[in-house]
């Protein structure tokens, strides 16, 4: 049981209510600088590694246990945690599984590409035009499971703020720096700058995965490993600016894989060959 001094927010018609259900837009969101954050995982990642943006958290009447644990971490943080009705949740948060959060929009980079002292360290996902928010938050948890640097969500990607991304990434957006809105060409000029490496995920490309991985361009820094488009894959102007392209070697009769699933097997078989 919680002992929460708020007023339960029981109208689904009050201002409050309304704010929270239009933060699912992004231009609202930009406005108002807040994002909205989603469940037991996000909210207790978020309470762990931002508590200084935590705005208010919402917790559901007769929340499951994992959520009122989230609470009890909140009530740490900040004063304002708000009990709601079922019905009102479901409303602005339909997938809060009890618990939910609004933060300072603040916490992601503002940038669009890191500064090149960042950007040399390290390995980091490149997502181009990958438009899913469900696939985005996918692989900003692999490239966190993966223990990259950062990920680069280009032009064209679903917004790394969107409720659905959070979800998807179980908090992994608030262990690393995802930076969004760059251009291809942009980041292929950085990397010429700096030295660093870009490799494009490419189911026509000649050289395969294993034997990438065996040899020494595994190794670079800065190494950008590059996640098309979910139905065309890298364009061709895209692949004619990467350094290399490597394919994942597929053995049955499946045509593709998902992104997400393709950047499981590429970025844990590449964060392996260079912890060795």
């Amino acid at each position: 049981m919680l002992n929460l001094r708020l007023d339960t927010i029981d109208n689904p018609r009050s201002q409050r209510v309304r704010t929270l259900v239009n933060l699912s837009r992004r231009s609202f969101r930009l406005k108002q600088g807040l994002l909205l954050v989603e469940g037991p995982q996000a909210c207790g990642e978020l309470l762990r590694f931002y508590p200084d943006v935590v705005r208010d958290v919402y917790v559901e009447v007769g929340a499951p246990s994992p959520a009122i644990q989230v609470a009890r971490e909140a009530l740490g943080v900040t004063s304002w945690v708000h009990p709601v009705t079922p019905s009102v949740m479901k409303l602005f948060a339909p997938s809060a599984q009890g618990i939910a959060a609004t933060a300072q929009l603040s916490l992601l980079p503002s940038e669009k590409l890191p500064s090149p002292e960042i950007l040399n360290q390290g390995v980091w996902a490149v997502c181009a035009r990958v438009q899913d928010p469900g696939n985005l938050g996918t692989i900003i948890r692999i490239a966190d499971a993966c223990g990259l640097n950062g990920v680069l969500a280009l032009a064209g990607c679903a917004d790394p703020s969107s409720p659905k991304v959070i979800r998807a990434s179980a908090g992994s957006l608030f262990h690393l720096p995802v930076y969004s809105g760059a251009s291809f060409e942009a980041l292929a000029e950085l990397n010429e700058k700096n030295g660093g490496c870009l490799v494009g995920l490419s189911g026509g490309a000649v050289t395969d995965l294993p034997a990438f991985t065996a040899s020494s361009s595994v190794a670079a820094s800065p190494l950008f490993i590059c996640l098309g488009n979910e139905a065309q894959g890298l364009s061709g102007e895209e692949i004619a600016l990467c350094n290399e392209t490597i394919a994942i070697p597929m053995w049955g009769k499946a045509e593709s894989l998902n992104v997400a699933t393709a950047a499981a097997i590429a970025l844990h078989a590449i964060a392996t060959a260079r912890a060795r």
